[in-house]
């Protein structure tokens, strides 16, 4: 059984600690069980078109943070990035002396210990102009794009700014969680179509983080 150790950080899905039992890790803890999480309204349209693809059988909301997760880690493991130096790895659930928990790898080699994601970054210093951060983001999107990686892996607060071993900056991302499908017909199901919505959905992504309407009006 895994030790809980302090508490790190808490997100909207789930609360992150230390592991007490094993330094390199960490343990999040889901704070919905499946299907209790509260759907925030968007609008009438937007109401009424998640109640009509109910009613069509769609899923109407998440799974638990955890199992998310555990459903994404999957879609990393099957495109072969399991190892890949960009991805957290995901070690599945396990037991603690507070319940059950998602274990996941720790990251400690962030860039900076106040700037540990592009979001903090952006907050900071209002725009990326560190080219060799720049170069990092760009890489880090060709791998998402060329594998087809669609998941919270493209939002700036989950891609880490981390070191390798020759001090050379990279993108790691610490969640993987999927997106949902939003379609009122299942396109995504045919593969072509599925894989061509999602380069769209990337490209979109990565020009949000280099265009006028990302901080204030700044630019990569």
């Amino acid at each position: 059984m895994f030790q809980v150790g302090e508490f790190i950080r808490g997100g909207g899905f789930r609360d992150t600690y230390e592991c007490a039992s094993d330094p390199t890790k960490l343990l999040k803890f889901d704070r919905y069980e499946a299907g209790e999480r509260k759907v925030k309204s968007r609008g009438f349209l937007k109401d009424l078109f998640r109640s009509v693809r109910a009613k069509l059988g769609y899923k109407k909301q998440r799974l638990s943070g955890n199992q998310d997760e555990l459903l994404g880690w999957q879609h990393i493991q099957d495109v072969g990035l399991e190892d890949h130096q960009s991805f957290a790895k995901v070690h599945g659930i396990v037991e603690t002396d507070r319940g059950p928990a998602l274990l996941t790898e720790k990251i400690d080699n962030f860039w900076h210990p106040e700037i540990r994601s592009i979001r903090d970054y952006i907050s900071r210093h209002g725009r990326v102009e560190d080219k060799e951060l720049i170069r990092a983001l760009i890489d880090y999107f060709k791998i998402l794009r060329q594998n087809h990686v669609s998941c919270f892996a493209d939002r700036p607060e989950n891609m880490g700014i981390v070191l390798d071993t020759a001090g050379n900056k990279y993108i790691k991302s610490f969640d993987v969680k999927p997106y949902l499908n939003h379609q009122l017909l299942p396109l995504h199901k045919i593969d072509y179509l599925n894989k061509k919505r999602i380069r769209r959905r990337l490209d979109r992504h990565l020009d949000i983080l280099s265009s006028d309407s990302s901080s204030d009006g700044h630019k990569i």
